[in-house]
């Protein structure tokens, strides 16, 4: 059995979506270390700078929806940390982080960087892809029709037709070799989820980490 991993975003489990405010106080939003110069799939040349401020109607967590980033991963503390040093993740890095709470006091937290796994472990033609269409009035992704996707080049050849009227979304994912990790992320195809497995799943849910959905993912398979 596999899982997808993601942030929770309950009002009964995070208190609010985004659990941290814009900047704290100081922070230079332009200055070259700022966290809104990070990229997707690729390790930043500088150690960027991540203080983070919880908002007023949030929660605290182990892990926490940051605002105002703009790349892939997971802002943790240490119990998360622990955990996820136990277990085979796809290429990554830990920057030191802080989190000022409602006490005022700086807690210090990971921020884990990813870097997708091979795309050649996927296998694009039994996996499932549907075009689907955003709604406003739910807030969701919802599903259309099945669409046949050969690879990657494909994947965002075929978005790039639909000009953001709608969107190729990945519905069932197939891969090979999953064994030899404990997270899969793949950026290109869904930067919603990481995928784990369920080692790290039982893990996670035995720790009775906050701030997470983990969610089965029963039709995902090693091909």
């Amino acid at each position: 059995m596999y899982f997808k991993l993601k942030n929770a975003i309950t009002r009964k489990q995070v208190g609010i979506q985004f659990q941290t405010k814009g900047f704290v106080d100081g922070y230079d939003i332009d200055g070259p270390n700022s966290r809104v110069h990070l990229d997707y799939d690729v390790f930043p040349s500088f150690v960027p700078d991540l203080r983070f401020e919880l908002e007023e109607k949030a929660k605290l967590t182990d892990v926490v929806k940051p605002d105002n980033i703009s790349a892939k991963g997971f802002l943790i503390n240490e119990k998360v940390k622990n955990i996820f040093d136990q277990c085979n993740l796809p290429e990554h890095r830990y920057y030191e982080a802080s989190l000022l709470d409602h006490d005022g006091h700086i807690l210090p937290y990971y921020w884990l960087h990813l870097i997708s796994n091979d795309y050649q472990m996927i296998d694009f033609e039994k996996s499932v892809f549907r075009k689907s269409v955003f709604s406003l009035k739910s807030s969701d992704i919802k599903s259309e029709s099945i669409i046949q996707v050969k690879d990657l080049n494909d994947y965002q050849e075929k978005n790039l037709e639909l000009k953001h009227e709608s969107y190729v979304v990945l519905d069932i994912l197939k891969v090979s070799n999953i064994s030899n990790f404990d997270m899969l992320y793949f950026s290109k195809l869904d930067i919603r989820f990481a995928y784990i497995s369920e080692k790290l799943a039982t893990m996670l849910k035995k720790a009775k980490v906050t701030g997470i959905d983990i969610i089965e993912e029963p039709d995902m398979m090693d091909v």
